[in-house]
């Protein structure tokens, strides 16, 4: 395959806490058929979580033209980067505006270029790559809670026994972001409070054949 027939899939995504606030990149880049080619996690300092989208696609576009890509596809959970992209949401972010006009030229270099919309669930590995270089840049800020997940009727619901919240979705992953998404809003409304956050404890039962211990 010539570089400029070469295609690839980027999916894109940012993510921030605080909003503003620590700020991470994660991108996915597959090739025609699907396969994973790289993974890129940046943390990228304070900002807000739409100005961390646009730093991911325009990472992205960089590095799919350093890869000899001549056509590529973007794909994006993020319904105002797309929209705007796409000519159907205007940009009126003053802090928007120059990383626009740097994709739009960006995107404008390949031969070739699309723009999706897709679900969150289906954006989980790049969400994944992102946390995982905010949590690596700020290790003593990263938790870990129970999660129980079940599936009821065509939903999958995970239930965190430390917040008492849940999360659904059609998907494994949907589910798991929401009740993330929820924790995070627990974690925030305790911290204003000034009340501490729940410590979980472990009970080991032992399981045999004919016997539970």
């Amino acid at each position: 395959m010539s570089p400029s027939s070469k295609h690839l899939v980027l999916v894109v995504d940012g993510a921030s806490r605080g909003n503003p606030g620590p700020s991470a990149i994660g991108i996915v880049i597959k090739d025609a058929k699907g396969k994973v080619l790289k993974e890129i996690g940046e943390y990228i300092g304070e900002f807000t979580n739409n100005v961390a989208e646009y730093r991911a696609l325009l990472r992205a576009l960089e590095e799919a033209k350093t890869m000899g890509a001549g056509s590529v596809e973007v794909r994006s959970d993020s319904d105002l980067l797309v929209s705007q992209l796409q000519g159907s949401y205007k940009v009126k972010s003053p802090d928007l505006g120059p990383l626009y006009l740097d994709a739009i030229r960006l995107l404008r270099g390949f031969s070739r270029y699309t723009v999706t919309k897709i679900p969150r669930g289906e954006n989980a590995a790049a969400d994944a790559v992102a946390n995982r270089s905010l949590d690596q840049a700020f290790p003593e800020s990263s938790l870990e809670f129970s999660a129980l997940l079940e599936k009821e009727d065509k939903l999958y619901v995970v239930r965190v026994p430390a917040f008492g919240v849940k999360g659904y979705g059609a998907t494994r992953s949907e589910a798991l972001e929401m009740a993330r998404d929820e924790v995070i809003e627990r974690i925030r409304e305790l911290r204003t409070q000034g009340k501490a956050l729940p410590q979980e404890e472990r009970i080991r039962v032992r399981i045999t054949s004919d016997d539970v211990r």
